[in-house]
Parts: structure tokens; sequence; C-alpha cells
């Protein structure tokens, strides 16, 4: 009995250990930090083709710790990557990318583009030559929305219209991994750097016990609830002084040798600067006696942890200077402070108050409900979306703000009220609107309007407003844009003056616009001074008038990115390069209308020798042709360009089946049999990809197996081998195949004019090579050299045929004519 009782207890303090043993083990396990897979997205098969693009979007969430971008190549031209070109890749870290001029690899060109912070950056661009993987770190890039741009053609050609695309198409796959710390509060590559938030209460005052305590020793300084732009009214002070307030987060953090430390704050308001001081205390003398010898380095960054290479801001303890931020954005702030040497003054790691200790105090001024600026003296007005009718995206729409009766203002313009100190010589006037999620593939216009006495300047910045120094965008009277766009214009008059701004591919979220007038001393404004006009729309300047505007989705399919398709003669992303000089365009325009006139040769002939249904045919391909080529370089239209376009491929590929069944030879009901069974399916071919280079041979098909038909069916009037009539020896059989190559030899040698069909040869031949040759700079000439060519090489061949009473065996083929003419009439007596 003993031994069992002794056996159940070490069987019991076995069991217990071994639940201690997996408590500890699960317990360190959660207390790990890893980097966990946030975001995983593949694209296995894409192809571009000459002339296409792709868009990828990738949001990057607060506090990833890294990216990575496997770029595999798909595509084969029998030439190393090193010798042959490949698709452009963009990287934009605001909007899609625009195409700038590529310089280095695709890992530089991702960090030179996320690590930008400016909301105008167009982006940076590099070549895909061969499988390349691009990791990139939350140190190197910003967090947010992230676009990438591939493009199989560089250059404003990429936009132009264009009739024929050959070209290269890239194959190629495409995979995004983004990878997130499984712990909040720690960061970095490998998530091994602990970030110590600031909290909603006022900032750490340590006192080595890691608890905090409020710092209200400033009479003027409030705390305010964080208020989103578009509410500045819901924040509410406790105390203030005017229209001004502040909020000082302070606090004490004692740090030993070699040390980085990471600190975090969200900045939810709009400020007009936001300050952050540091004050040396070491523990064994007063005041910042002796910090002159720390080397300590101090980095403030937005979006990303700061790192030796990469700050918004730095300073160094030793100098004594403040982070200053002039107009912060909104977001996520990191502080970083690097101890580099305190050999001075021996710090043991184990104790920190034998080494010492940093008062950091961040200082963020605060202005009333509806106002900014350095005391808090320009009104702030929020600005309301109102939808428009769909016209170039599904984000068309404009701003207005609230009138005092709390409805919107009528009409698209709305006034700006004049000053009220008439003595003052500048005042701003701030906007805030939204760009909703999804709408950073549009533009965002803003118009000015301005009268005579007032000078003014339009800023615009995202996530804060804009002051004289930060800005994003800036478009003056007479000054040309600082921004990305490169859009704007002006007109001057006696009385007024206006000019406008576009910012292509804007933001998501919130911006500010703020207008800066400047006066002359005492001058008086009965009405208002100016006037603006704020809309979302698809494309710049609505395509300069040369084009038109399409939205197109991203890879994912749940965004719209808007983009100009321009006509032949222009080009680039707003249509505005001309490609084609206008001389140069007339005369393109009237070499492919008038190239078409080369169809009345062989439509003459078909209706002098009563081929009725070759004739209509050829007569309405010219014509059609000639109307199409005509829309298309921007002339007249009788129909729409896709009915246009789907006519001209229509009958350009039934006139050449109609010469290939004309020289076949069909008569009777199977000719009208295969004349109709041949429309049918040209028809299908030039609705499923007209313009295809696969779609002509599938046609040269069509016609040679016409021919052979034809052929077959006519030589057949003598059978070789049949079950009544079998040779009876070889000499026979042999003496029947010698006479069928004959009647078959004396048969096609009457039955074409050869100099006439060696020259429909000829000109066949020049078809086939203008098709070849045809390529977008030269594609007027060689077209035009393919409508005469393929018109006279119809007439050619059927010119080649030679009548029926000119041929040798003209008896045995009228007697096949009438017999087949009998056939049908004694059937359809039957029927009847």
């Amino acid at each position: 009995m003993t031994k069992s009782k002794e056996r159940a207890a070490s069987a019991m303090h076995l069991l217990l250990s071994l639940l201690l043993l997996v408590a500890l083990l699960e317990s360190s396990h959660c207390l790990s930090v890893e980097p966990l897979i946030w975001s995983s997205q593949r694209y296995p098969e894409e192809k571009l083709g000459p002339t296409d693009w792709r868009y990828y979007r990738v949001d990057l969430p607060v506090g990833f710790s890294s990216l990575s971008i496997s770029f595999t190549r798909n595509w084969d031209d029998g030439r190393s990557s090193s010798e042959t070109g490949g698709p452009l890749v963009c990287f934009g870290f605001n909007g899609p990318p625009l195409v700038v001029p590529p310089e280095r690899s695709l890992l530089e060109v991702a960090i030179a583009a996320g690590e930008v912070r400016n909301a105008s950056a167009t982006g940076q661009c590099g070549w895909f030559k061969e499988t390349t993987v691009v990791n990139v770190t939350n140190y190197e890039i910003l967090s947010g929305l992230m676009y990438i741009g591939i493009y199989s053609e560089v250059g404003p050609t990429r936009t132009q219209s264009h009739m024929i695309n050959r070209g290269k198409v890239y194959k190629f796959s495409l995979d995004i991994q983004i990878l997130r710390c499984s712990r909040e509060e720690y960061g970095g590559s490998e998530c091994k750097e602990k970030i110590t938030p600031f909290s909603d209460n006022n900032f750490v005052s340590s006192d080595g016990d890691g608890r905090y305590r409020q710092d209200t020793d400033d009479r003027d300084e409030s705390r305010l609830a964080p208020s989103p732009i578009n509410d500045l009214g819901s924040s509410a002070y406790s105390s203030q002084k005017g229209n001004s307030g502040k909020i000082r987060y302070s606090g004490k953090q004692c740090f030993s040798s070699s040390e980085n430390r990471y600190f975090a704050f969200r900045l939810d308001s709009i400020v007009p600067y936001m300050k952050v001081e540091f004050q040396c205390n070491k523990t064994n003398s007063s005041g910042s006696e002796g910090c002159e010898e720390l080397e300590t380095n101090l980095g403030l960054r937005q979006g990303a942890l700061p790192s030796e290479n990469r700050s918004d801001y730095t300073t160094a303890l030793s100098s004594g200077q403040p982070l200053l931020a002039g107009s912060p954005r909104r977001g996520w702030w990191y502080l970083s402070v690097s101890v580099l040497n305190t050999t001075s003054s021996p710090v043991p790691d184990t104790n920190a108050t034998d080494g010492f200790c940093i008062t950091i105090n961040w200082l963020i001024p605060m202005c009333r409900a509806e106002l900014f600026g350095d005391i808090c003296q320009w009104p702030v007005l929020p600005l309301k979306r109102v939808l428009l009718p769909e016209v170039e995206s599904p984000f068309d729409s404009h701003y207005l703000p609230t009138a005092e009766s709390g409805e919107l203002e009528s009409g698209r313009w709305f006034s700006i009220p004049p000053p009220l100190n008439s003595s003052s010589k500048e005042i701003w006037n701030y906007y805030t609107l939204e760009v909703p999620s999804g709408a950073s593939g549009g533009v965002l216009s803003l118009h000015v309007w301005t009268a005579a006495g007032a000078t003014s300047e339009l800023h615009a910045r995202f996530e804060s407003c804009p002051l004289n120094s930060s800005w994003d965008y800036r478009a003056t009277e007479s000054d040309t844009l600082k921004g990305r766009s490169g859009n704007i214009s002006a007109e001057n008059s006696n009385e007024s003056t206006e000019f406008s701004l576009d910012i292509v591919y804007p933001k998501e979220g919130t911006w500010c616009l703020g207008l800066r007038s400047t006066f002359p001393t005492n001058s008086q404004f009965a009405e208002p001074y100016a006037q603006m006009r704020i809309m979302l729309h698809g494309c710049p300047n609505k395509c300069s008038g040369y084009g038109k505007c399409r939205p197109s989705r991203d890879a994912g399919r749940l965004h719209f990115i808007s983009h100009c398709s321009c006509d032949v003669a222009h080009g680039d992303f707003d249509c505005s390069v001309v490609l084609v000089p206008p001389g140069k365009k007339i005369k393109a325009t009237l070499a492919l209308t008038f190239s078409n006139a080369a169809a009345i040769v062989p439509s003459l002939w078909a209706i002098r020798h009563q081929a009725y249904a070759e004739w209509i045919t050829f007569m309405l391909s010219g014509l059609s042709s000639a109307v199409y080529h005509s829309c298309d370089s921007g002339g007249w239209c009788a129909m729409s360009f896709a009915t246009l376009q789907f006519l001209d491929f229509w009958l350009s590929f039934l006139a050449i089946i109609m010469t290939c069944l004309y020289m076949a030879g069909f008569i009777g009901p199977k000719q009208g049999m295969m004349h109709i069974g041949m429309a049918v399916l040209t028809a299908t071919i030039a609705q499923r990809n007209a313009t295809s280079v696969w779609n002509v041979l599938v046609v040269v098909v069509l016609g040679l197996t016409a021919l052979l038909l034809g052929w077959s069916l006519e030589t057949r009037k003598e059978s070789v081998l049949s079950l009544s009539n079998w040779p009876q020896s070889s000499l026979d059989f042999y003496s029947r195949i010698f006479r069928w190559k004959q009647s078959l030899y004396s048969q096609f040698r009457y039955k074409f004019r050869w100099i006439h069909l060696s020259c429909g040869v000829f000109f066949l031949f020049n078809a086939i090579l203008s098709l070849y040759l045809e390529g977008a700079r030269t594609y007027s000439f060689w077209h035009s050299w393919w409508h005469v060519s393929i018109y006279i090489c119809a007439f050619f061949m059927l010119h080649s045929v030679l009548p029926i009473e000119h041929r040798p065996d003209a008896e045995s083929y009228n007697h096949r004519y009438e017999r087949v003419l009998q056939t049908t009439e004694l059937t359809s007596l039957s029927e009847s």
C-alpha cells in the first residue's frame, strides 16, 4: 500500500513537472517577438503587350517590419538578360507613379521612392531585365500606400493611338509579401527594437520605477483630446490664452552606454509646428554640466523608424538644439536616441542612476477650432464632397463649403470673403478636403479667380496645412508649378486673374489648401476678392482635347486608375505632346483615306464581268476603310469608331475571300453557299480582336482552303479509281494516273492568264511586306501601300481567270454547268 502511494506521488510530481515545463515553453514562445506574414499576394501569369502597362497596389501597415517583392522573368527572346531590354518598373508611394527616366537598380529605386516624404514626388523607375527580388525594411521606406507600375513601352507614344499593336510581349510573375512584428510595441527588420509609445496621458516622467506622472507646471499649457482635421471643433481646452494653447509631454529617461532607444507618438491634429527639446542630467552633476562630452544623436522621422542615414530631423545632444518640425503631417512620429560613447563617465548597464538621463519635452502648439497659423490667426474651413454624373471616372465630384445656414453653396464656384482688416498686407484662407479611398488614380483640379488688385498664391499639403516654408504643391499667377503634375495655366486681364493647378494622382486622405493673398495698403474690397473651384475627376486637362479619358482597374481589380487614350498625333499622360506635326498629319490622313480609291479598279472589272457579289464587296470595303481612317485621324466619323473598325476589317477580309472564291471556280448553289459561309466566318473573326496579326493568317488559310476545295471539285470530271471501274492491271492503273495528270495540266494551263497571275502574286507579296514593315512611325506610308497593293492584287487575280469561252475545254465546262443547273431545277421541282 505504501509503495503504491509512493508511485502515485512520483507520477504526480512528474506530471506537474511536465506541465510546468510546457507552461514555461509556451510563455517563452508568447513573449518572443518575431516577424509574421501580414499579407501575401501572388500574380502568377502576367502578360504585357507592346504598349500595355499595369499597376499593383500595396498597403503597408504602420509598424511593418519588411517588404519583399519578387519579379520573375518568364519571357524568352533567345538572348541573355544583359543583352536585351525589358519592361520598366516604377515605384510610387503617394499614388500611381508617372514614368520618369530610369537610372538605378530596382532595389535602389524602391528605397529612393519609399523614403520621400513630399506628396508631390512622382516616383522612381528602373529596368526589369532579369529575375529580381527586392527586400526593403521599415528603416528604408515609409508605411502607407505604395503603387508598382510596370510598363512595356517608355515615352509619350505609350498613350498614342496605334492602329496595329506590334512588338514584344513580356510574360512575368509577381510575388508581394509583407511582414509585421507579432507585438505592436516592437519594430525593426527583425522586430528586436522596443518602441515606447507616448500614451494619451502626458509623457513619462520617470522616477526610476517606470511610472508616469503628469506635467502641469506651465499654466499656459493645456492638454487637448486628439481631433481629426475635418472636426476641429471637437477639441476642448482646459485652459487657454486667446485662440492658442499648448500641449507638453515631458519626462525623464535614463540611458546606458551604446544604447539605442525608440519612442513613438501619434499626431492626430493639424498644428503649425512640433518641437522636441532635450535636457541632459548627469547623476553625479547638477544641471547639464558634463553633457558636452556625450556623443548622443537624436533623430525624428514620420512613418518609419529613424536610422543613422535616414531621418527627417536630426540633432546632437551636445549642441543643445531642439528638433523642430514645421507643419508636421498627421500620423505616427518616431524619435530615436542613440548613445554612441560615454567613456568619460562610467555607466554601468545595471544601474542607470550612475549614468545619465535625458529630460524630453515634446511641445505641440494647438489652435482653437477652425484656426491655423503661427499665432492661430487664419481660418480653416472644411469642404464637403458632392458627387457628379460619371463622365471621366467613378469618382467625379466637386467640393463646396457649408454656408452659414448649414446648406451647401450652390454652383461649383464658391466665394472667398474679403479681409476683415484692410490694413493687413497678407492673409491666408485654408480649406480642408478628403480624397476618398480608391480615388488616387484621378486628378484633383484647383481653379482660382482673383479680382484686380489682389495677388494670390495657392499652396497644397497632405495631412497638414501649408506654410510659406512647408508645402507639397505651389501655383502662382506667374510662376511655374513646383510639384509633380506639371500642369498650371494662367489667364490675365485688366480686371481679374485666373489660374489653375492639377494634382495628378493625389494621395488618399486629407488635403489642406492654403490661398495666400497680398493686397496694396488700405485696399478696399466691397465684394469677395477671389473665387475657387475644386474638382476631383479622371484625367488632367481633359486630355488636352486630343484624347479620351478611360478608367481602368489595377491588378487587384478593386481600384480605378484613369488614363488618357490619345489620338494618332499626340501622346504623353495628358496628350499634350505633339508626336505628328499638323502638316504631316494631314498628309498621313489624305494618304490613308484616298489610297482606298484603288478599290475602284477591281470593282469596275467585277461589274463589267457581271460578278455582282465581288463588285459590292470591293466598293463597300474601299468606302468603309476610307471613312474609318478619316475618323481615326480626327476627321469625320459617320458612325461610332468601333463600328467603323469592325466594318473596315470585316469587308477587307471578305474581299480577300471573295477573290479566292472567284478563282476557285464555284458555280451554281455551291457559290452562294460559300459566299454566305465565308461572310459569317470573316465577320466572326473581325469581331474578335480585329487588329490581331493572327486574324490575317486565319483569313489566308481560309482563302487557300477555298481554292483547293474549288479546284478539287473542278478536277473530279474523270474518276481515276472507283469500285465499278477498278483497273484490271497495273499498266491500266498507271495509264489512268497519266491521263489524269495530263488533264489537270491542260486545265490549269488554259484556266489562267499566267502573266496577270504573276502580277497578282507580285502585288500580294507587296501587301505582305507592307504588313511586316508597319510600325508606329511608318504606319501611314506602309498601310497606304497595303491598300493599293491588296486591291491591285485582287484586280490581277480576277483578271487572270480566263473566260470559259476562251478555254479548250469550254464544251465540257458548259456541259457540267448545264448539268448542275438541271439538277438544281429537278430538285426544286420534286420538292414543290
